[in-house]
């Protein structure tokens, strides 16, 4: 790029973009409202998407795709590349992050968390992916900066976005559940769905670009992929709308049969589950650490829940922590 006006504008929009990307993680952590996991841990799992997804994915997407090539020529080898080894390499790239989170800690208590979690993974991916392209059409000048940066923005990143959100769904549904096979039967699913919404994006750019170098023909693929991918990313906002309804049911139900055995104020049980309500002052003595409190009382609804779904040895951790949580909300109340 010559043209130094260019090179700045390149990297004022490529940078903004970058923050973009960055702010859709800020967003779809802050929706978890009703018990947020650790900002550390989701910057962990971005990161791991940015560095250790990319880094990988890019070894085994060349190295097959080097295969393909030699088989069936750069067509073939381009489509392959794209539509049958990218997507099912790059989830399962993304994804590994979501299996260390399950078993080195307790973070994961339900969808909504193994959706943030993939979210973030997914992110962190697009983010140092669309780089990538920044630096790869710098030469085309800031029109072709600009139009790659919007699409990616807009669409790409949304794409890696939900597609690792599904798979992480999937494996917080899991989590929590009884029986060994459910760890192959709805990651597996989470999984699939990821892959199949990865392929179809690439699958609609990929065959416009091989089949046609008509720029109108190019032009209604291109609209036709975002249209379904905003489909997706309806779908997906409904989901998680749906998980937290869900948590909040979760909430209300177990903290009023905690009020019912005298653990917390009644009135309280009406509260916490209440996002807008429980951010409020005034319901709460001074002496109470409200943040604590309602983290505190918020896990112990939580695990009465998984106490309820889960069989075998994990009962027992679950009635353990419940008496933990339950000692330290009363603690909490007597200011403590």
């Amino acid at each position: 790029m010559d043209n130094p006006i260019d090179l700045i504008l390149s990297l004022g929009v490529a940078s903004f973009a970058s923050l973009v990307v960055v702010g859709y993680l800020v967003f779809i952590w802050w929706l978890d409202r009703y018990e947020r996991e650790p900002a550390w841990l989701v910057l962990l799992t971005f990161a791991w998407g940015a560095l250790g997804g990319t880094l990988f994915s890019c070894v085994i997407n060349s190295t097959l795709g080097a295969f393909a090539h030699i088989i069936g020529g750069s067509g073939f080898g381009s489509f392959a590349t794209a539509v049958l080894i990218a997507p099912p390499v790059e989830e399962f790239m993304k994804g590994l992050i979501l299996l260390a989170i399950v078993l080195i800690g307790n973070n994961v208590d339900n969808r909504t968390d193994g959706l943030i979690y993939g979210a973030a993974t997914g992110l962190g991916f697009a983010c140092v992916e669309n780089l990538w392209y920044y630096y790869n059409n710098a030469a085309h000048g800031f029109a072709a900066i600009f139009l790659i940066a919007t699409i990616r923005t807009l669409f790409t990143a949304m794409l890696h976005c939900t597609s690792s959100a599904m798979l992480g769904m999937a494996v917080g549904y899991a989590r929590h559940r009884s029986g060994t096979l459910r760890w192959f039967i709805f990651p597996a699913i989470g999984y699939f769905f990821a892959v199949l919404n990865h392929a179809t994006w690439n699958g609609i750019s990929t065959t416009s670009s091989l089949l046609s170098k008509d720029p109108t023909f190019n032009l209604a693929a291109l609209l036709f992929g975002m249209v379904i991918l905003t489909g997706t990313i309806i779908l997906m906002f409904i989901l998680t709308q749906w998980s937290l309804h869900s948590e909040h049911e979760v909430i209300r139900d177990q903290l009023l049969a905690e009020a019912e055995r005298g653990v917390i104020p009644a009135a309280h049980a009406a509260i916490i589950p209440f996002w807008l309500k429980r951010s409020k002052k005034g319901w709460l003595p001074p002496h109470v650490d409200k943040k604590a409190y309602i983290k505190a009382a918020t896990l112990l609804a939580f695990r009465h829940h998984q106490l309820e779904i889960a069989g075998g040895e994990r009962r027992q951790r679950y009635l353990e922590e419940i008496a933990t949580y339950r000692k330290r909300v009363q603690e909490l109340l007597a200011g403590q």
